[in-house]
């Protein structure tokens, strides 16, 4: 779906129009973080088929040539004939004649062919298997719990472009409301029912508003780049956000989503995997002086075979045992150091766990303060909006002045603002309360969950959740401006 969509977008000029869903979409494909934590799948998934390659023959074939220059050679002497001894009638002589026999040939040729096969292992091999299965399971949970993480940074992106537009808006309709009434008092002023003061100080607060304009004109930019940089999008692509930023219901109690992040935290799955990984790794410690059995089977096909000069083979079949039976304590010491790195860790899992819950905890206590705080900055700005309407209405009918309307303007400004940022601000407080239902925080500001685990292969980052999901709507009685 997002790979259409960017072609669509390419081909749109560059410019991006994304909801909040499409942003997310298109980060879990393109975003940096994600790209390398998926390697460390494929890392694993290598391990996996090297663990699995002891469970079968293991094939070579060899091949050589050796020239030998000089050729350790046997002289001896062999009776020819016999001659009579003419000296000595009834006589003979022997006659000898010398041969060499050479010990090897100048020209060598071979060719082999070995398969071995491991036999008994004492549960090393499919303890290494096993090992390296539950570590690309722990890797898999790691890389989801990353996605999780990405999930919650694109949202605050995101949320933070929504925050610093709204702003912008509302400045510019404050300005406009500043230039409204500066021409009422400027008009008053020439009717000579306004002082010089009134007029003066209504052009000072629209000139007031213009470098807040050019701030949040600059904010925006700055937003926009790290949303970008979010999707792996170049700085030079123009974007266009679709969604608004609005109030989203969430109903669900405390207890219920402690129980939900502690059965489905991904960071906690991840620990449980590495646990198996290291009582694993103490089993084939413990294995270290322990027996085991191979079988082999090789033919060698050479020339010089033997003394005579031409091809010929010959295989030979073997059975061996090997049983390193003391070792010096090497495996006693592995086995020992081994198994408290497996108790570390298990204590680890136990914090981990209580580390969730204060999470869980702290994060659902921040969303509720979030939620009073947006109620109130609501009732804010439908008391500053009456009260600012009122103020022009009583200096149309000269009951105030210009200053009191400036003073309501600027009241009223300052709320919508406020109520912005308590949208925003509960929108993101209720984003990490997702993530922390599913996996834990990089953050070292926050409370953190995700944790190292000494000893183990990897880190233990993560989690998962489902339920729980909040809902998409107004803000009961919901305050316009």
């Amino acid at each position: 779906m997002t790979v259409f969509l960017l072609l669509y977008l390419l081909g749109a000029g560059n410019l991006y129009e994304l909801t909040l869903e499409d942003a997310v979409n298109m980060a879990l494909e393109r975003n940096l973080q994600v790209l390398a934590a998926e390697e460390s799948h494929n890392s694993a998934y290598g391990n996996l088929l090297q663990a699995r390659s002891g469970f079968f023959p293991q094939v070579s074939l060899s091949s050589s040539y050796t020239y030998l220059s000089t050729i350790q050679k046997m002289e001896t002497y062999h009776l020819v004939r016999l001659e009579p001894d003419p000296q000595n009638p009834g006589s003979f002589i022997p006659v000898f004649e010398k041969s060499e026999m050479p010990f090897g040939y100048k020209n060598n040729y071979s060719f082999g062919l070995t398969v071995q096969q491991v036999l008994f292992s004492w549960g090393r091999l499919i303890n290494n298997y096993k090992l390296a299965k539950h570590n690309l399971r722990s890797t898999d949970y790691d890389i989801e719990a990353k996605k999780e993480m990405i999930k919650e940074s694109v949202k605050e992106a995101y949320y933070n472009c929504l925050l610093v537009r709204r702003y912008l808006d509302v400045l510019n309709e404050t300005r406009k409301d500043l230039e409204e009434h500066y021409n009422s008092v400027k008009k008053r002023y020439e009717e000579g029912l306004a002082s010089d003061f009134e007029l003066l100080r209504a052009e000072v607060q629209l000139r007031n508003v213009e470098p807040q304009i050019k701030a949040a004109e600059t904010g925006l930019k700055t937003a926009y780049d790290a949303l970008k940089l979010q999707l792996n999008l170049p700085l030079d692509v123009q974007i266009k956000l679709k969604d608004t930023l609005e109030y989203r219901s969430f109903n669900a109690d405390l207890d219920s989503l402690i129980s939900l992040a502690l059965s489905e935290r991904l960071d906690l799955k991840s620990t449980d995997e590495k646990l198996e990984v290291l009582k694993k790794t103490v089993a084939i410690a413990r294995s270290g002086n322990k027996p085991s059995v191979f079988a082999q089977w090789a033919y060698q096909y050479q020339r010089p075979f033997g003394f005579e000069d031409k091809w010929k083979g010959m295989w030979t079949f073997t059975v061996g045992l090997q049983f390193p039976f003391f070792d010096g304590f090497k495996t006693y010491g592995q086995v020992k150091s081994m198994e408290a790195q497996l108790r570390q860790v298990r204590y680890m899992r136990e914090l981990q766990g209580k580390a969730i819950a204060l999470e869980i905890r702290s994060l659902y206590r921040d969303l509720e303060a979030k939620e009073e705080a947006l109620k109130s900055q609501r009732d804010n700005v439908k008391l500053a909006r009456r009260a600012f309407e009122m103020a022009e209405e009583q200096y149309r009918n000269g009951y105030v002045s210009s200053l009191d309307v400036i003073d309501a303007e600027v009241a009223y400004s300052q709320a919508r603002l406020s109520y912005i940022s308590a949208l925003h601000d509960y929108n993101v407080a209720l984003a990490r309360l997702e993530r922390a239902l599913k996996a834990g925080s990089e953050s070292p500001s926050g409370t953190s969950a995700g944790m190292e685990m000494k000893g183990a292969p990897a880190s233990a980052q993560g989690g998962s959740a489902a339920g729980a999901a909040p809902s998409h709507g107004q803000h009961p009685g919901g305050a316009g401006f």
